[in-house]
């Protein structure tokens, strides 16, 4: 072979070669670096897992921490219930006590004048010596005196008679209020021994429930996530009274067919000159179906105290408050606004305890943070009738009622329909 060919095919064997090494140098750095970024991906699918699990586990614990709420409170309101019908019992035997230590008083001051009279009464006879009627008779003494003394020892002798009766009538009754007192002071001991345990258990309850708020508050977080839960809330709310007013329906629409009858009634009456008077039950029907009516202050308030939220004022971002809340002090009553029937009584998240009273035409009237509730649905409700008890349910920090007034399940101010 010529040295030529020799030199041409070595430099084409060279050329490959560099081709070939330079192609090989190119591509590892490639594979490098999409190695690299698949790594990368892996670690923030990984974190992106990581948030996603704890997230999860966050929701676990509030919605855990919520149910551990609702149960608390639950229990605060029923031992709150309890209490106030053993301090109404209580009341009742204190009167009860104070009336039977009034009568047993004059009862024994009563003993103490018949014991003097009767006293007094044998004295005179004492004195009188020990002759009696058959003597006055046989002593030869002239008859009309003798008559006079006849008749008067009849009548001492009577009245002597009637007087041991009255007291011991009166010693009877003395001893039988005694024992009847006795019993009382026996159920009054007992009651306030239920009185005391009730209160500790109400007391319990209330600390297990600061440290549930305690734990549901740290883990909570601020800001989005609370607007979002607030608006939950609303949700929730509106769901529930939807719920209740599809479940009274068939009675709400009897209700109002029968109130149209009465007014139809009455507009009958009129119109040829008389009048028809409702009955009581009619007058009810009326007054608890024919809604709250123009807003002119004609309504009593719920609770008297400061309000601390207006309708209206910003709640939180865009949220603002749907109703009003009024700082009072925890057990107060809280009251009717009109009469009505209650078509809600169950625990809310966000509004804790919470009663909805149907005022009819569309009306409703709700009473929110509750410590308890002091009636059932379906009950008949009159204005000024107390229906729960001021409190602290669904997570809040001070004492007060949430109030709201709906038309047509719309929230309105409910200021202008309460008094001054």
């Amino acid at each position: 072979m010529s040295k030529s060919i020799y030199f041409s095919l070595m430099r084409k064997v060279l050329s490959g070669t560099a081709l070939i090494v330079c192609g090989v140098l190119l591509v590892q750095p490639r594979i490098a670096f999409a190695d690299e970024t698949k790594d990368q991906l892996k670690d923030i699918q990984q974190s992106i897992a990581d948030k996603e699990r704890s997230v999860r586990a966050q929701k676990l614990q509030r919605g855990s921490l919520l149910e551990q709420l609702k149960s608390q409170e639950k229990t605060i309101s029923a031992a709150s219930r309890t209490l106030r019908a053993t301090e109404l019992t209580l009341a009742g035997l204190n009167k009860d006590i104070s009336g039977l230590n009034a009568s047993i008083d004059k009862l024994q001051k009563q003993q103490k004048s018949q014991e003097s009279i009767l006293a007094k009464q044998l004295d005179a006879a004492f004195r009188l010596g020990k002759q009696n009627g058959l003597q006055l008779v046989l002593s030869g003494e002239e008859s009309q005196r003798s008559e006079r003394l006849l008749a008067y020892f009849g009548y001492f002798n009577q009245q002597r008679q009637e007087n041991i009766e009255a007291l011991k009538k009166t010693r009877s009754d003395l001893a039988e209020q005694r024992v009847t007192l006795q019993s009382k002071l026996v159920e009054q001991k007992s009651v306030l021994a239920a009185q005391q345990s009730q209160q500790e258990k109400l007391e319990q309850a209330l600390g297990a429930r600061q440290k549930t708020l305690t734990s549901l508050e740290s883990a909570l977080q601020k800001d989005e996530e609370s607007l979002v839960e607030l608006r939950a809330n609303e949700t929730r709310l509106q769901d529930k009274i939807a719920a209740a007013e599809r479940a009274a329906r068939a009675r709400a629409e009897q209700e109002a067919r029968e109130a149209a009858a009465v007014k139809q009634k009455e507009q009958q009456a009129k119109s040829k000159g008389s009048t028809y008077k409702p009955t009581q039950s009619e007058q009810s029907l009326v007054s608890r179906t024919g809604g709250l009516g123009r807003a002119a202050g004609q309504n009593i308030w719920p609770v008297h105290g400061s309000i601390q939220h207006r309708f209206g004022e910003q709640l939180q971002g865009e949220l603002r408050w749907k109703g009003m809340v009024i700082a009072a002090r925890a057990g107060t009553d809280v009251k009717a606004i009109a009469d009505g029937r209650v078509l809600l009584a169950d625990w809310l998240q966000g509004y804790g305890l919470v009663v909805v009273i149907d005022h009819g035409k569309g009306d409703m009237s709700l009473y929110g943070y509750n410590q308890s509730s002091l009636v059932n649905i379906g009950e008949q409700v009159k204005a000024g009738q107390p229906i729960a008890q001021v409190g602290t349910s669904g997570g809040q920090g001070q004492p007060g009622l949430y109030f709201e007034i709906r038309r047509q399940g719309q929230a309105v101010n409910p200021q202008p329909w309460l008094g001054r």
